[in-house]
């Protein structure tokens, strides 16, 4: 195994914050977004075990991550989230459009690995009543069939989920 170490630097163009967890495996795990514990501790709230943090979703040579896998024992139920920042940024349509790419390759990742998980985004309140409700937003969510989960990153709970 290879050393592991975070850093913030180009990305596939991009400037992102990342961590090399194996030198070896030349694995690239992003860092947790801004909003990641607070959903973590508002799924717990609600009764959900997370079971895994940063779910290694492989895709031919190429890896994904999605940030949470969560297991509702009441319902037997397992989901996996995906949390987006789309409010508090310099451009919420530029964080729209990637947080729907990002989306739409770990759905269909999911699928051609034969995995019959819900995916949900997770977005906070500001979000969903922000670039969510507008025409672009509601647009969005309706033609690509986005599962979200709404929640209050202040008070840590989830608002509502929306299938």
């Amino acid at each position: 195994m290879g050393q592991s170490y975070c850093k913030v630097g180009r990305l596939q163009g991009e400037w992102t914050s990342y961590c090399l967890i194996s030198a070896h495996l030349r694995s690239i795990m992003p860092a947790k977004d801004r909003h990641h514990d607070a959903v973590v501790r508002a799924l717990k709230k609600d009764g959900w075990i997370i079971t895994k943090e940063q779910v290694r979703l492989t895709y031919g040579d190429r890896y994904m991550w999605i940030d949470l896998r969560a297991e509702k024992q009441a319902n037997q139920r397992v989901i996996l989230i995906e949390v987006k920042e789309l409010d508090d940024v310099n451009s919420p349509i530029d964080a729209l459009a990637s947080a729907l790419g990002k989306y739409l390759l770990y759905r269909m990742g999911l699928k051609a690995a034969g995995a019959d998980l819900p995916l949900y985004m997770a977005v906070t309140e500001a979000a969903y009543n922000g670039i969510l409700s507008s025409d672009v937003g509601v647009q969005t969510i309706n033609e690509f069939d986005i599962a979200l989960l709404v929640f209050d990153p202040v008070q840590e709970v989830i608002i509502r989920w929306i299938t």
